[in-house]
């Protein structure tokens, strides 16, 4: 395995920090992680202004809606929290992901009611980005394609493989959840957690750290069971983090299938606050696994033979992993889109 040659400049200017807000609501993480200070990228606004000027150059802020959505969304932001030692050339192109991510998430959630015509809009972003198939020009393919054009000049091509099958586990979710409600059910304990990590597109911004850090991992490493444990315990973070935040500003959390608050809440009989504290709970003990399983990397990388310099080129992927969850979570805190209260349930 080998990081790619020519590296880009990673200096910038020393990153400041923001005290991010403390939640409101009874919904609360971790006391350490709520009153933790973390990096934000020099680039942050600069990022966020690029990333509103694109969004419109490709037709996805068209309606009051996108806007306000994007108002209280910041992907500049949660680009600048997640990937903080980003030169600025990289942050445009990983908040104008995570703007798409949101345009996305919307139509997925709220726009889409046809299991047919998700899927075919799934798919034919996927098409128009990874293969370069001549679909209907469509402004959400459209973005990713261009999204992808610009990363792939700075990866090799299995790294563009790997975000592309990273991008079709999002589709299983996105229509089991759509079936969901269009049949009001709920779905069982069987499978739930796979289908539940995979919920967010969480696995798509994870393959972007290896574009910041300039680094391919090689494949007996990716699919190595100390990287992949690791891979999904930030999988897990991510995920529960927005669950357990995102819960208390729903007016009908029940239609967020793959929410595990409403999972825990449909399987197991809890109220909402017993499952917001469950949850609470399993992102410290997650917290504290990834630690663990990050500290003791190159023991077991060793133990499987791996050399000194793959060992290092991991350590240094892990680093920039527990560095994006938390930044998930800095965003969480930070942005308006988590501070509106809905949920009157119990």
């Amino acid at each position: 395995m080998s990081a790619r040659s020519g590296s880009r400049e990673k200096t910038s200017p020393s990153s400041p920090r923001l005290d991010v807000q403390q939640p409101i609501g009874p919904f609360h993480l971790p006391r350490w992680l709520e009153t933790a200070t973390y990096p934000l990228s020099p680039f942050a606004q600069e990022a966020q202004q690029h990333t509103r000027q694109w969004l419109k150059n490709m037709g996805l802020e068209q309606t009051s809606r996108a806007t306000h959505q994007l108002d209280i969304y910041i992907p500049g932001l949660y680009a600048g929290y997640m990937w903080s030692d980003a030169p600025l050339e990289l942050l445009l192109i990983l908040s104008d992901l995570v703007g798409w991510f949101s345009c996305q998430d919307d139509l997925a959630d709220e726009d889409c009611n046809d299991p047919e015509a998700l899927e075919r809009l799934i798919r034919g972003v996927y098409a128009r980005a990874f293969t370069r198939a001549s679909t209907p020009r469509e402004p959400l393919a459209n973005a990713l394609t261009d999204i992808m054009r610009r990363a792939s000049r700075l990866m090799p091509s299995l790294w563009q493989q790997r975000v592309a099958e990273q991008y079709l586990t999002y589709l299983v979710p996105c229509t089991t959840a759509l079936m969901h409600r269009l049949h009001n059910t709920q779905p069982g304990v069987e499978g739930y957690e796979a289908l539940w990590q995979n919920a967010g597109g969480f696995q798509v911004c994870l393959e972007f750290t290896y574009l910041v850090q300039n680094i391919q991992l090689s494949s007996s490493l990716y699919y190595s069971h100390p990287w992949q444990d690791l891979r999904n315990l930030a999988l897990k973070l991510f995920k529960a983090v927005n669950d357990l935040l995102s819960f208390q500003i729903m007016e009908n959390p029940d239609e967020d299938i793959y929410n595990l608050l409403t999972h825990l809440r449909h399987t197991q009989g809890q109220s909402a606050l017993q499952a917001a504290a469950e949850v609470s709970q399993r992102i410290e003990q997650w917290a504290k696994s990834f630690a663990m399983t990050q500290a003791e990397l190159p023991k077991r990388l060793d133990a499987l033979g791996y050399d000194t310099r793959t060992q290092e080129q991991a350590m240094t992927c892990a680093q920039a992993l527990h560095n994006q969850w938390r930044g998930n979570i800095a965003w969480h805190l930070a942005v308006p889109r988590y501070r509106e209260l809905r949920f009157k349930g119990q």
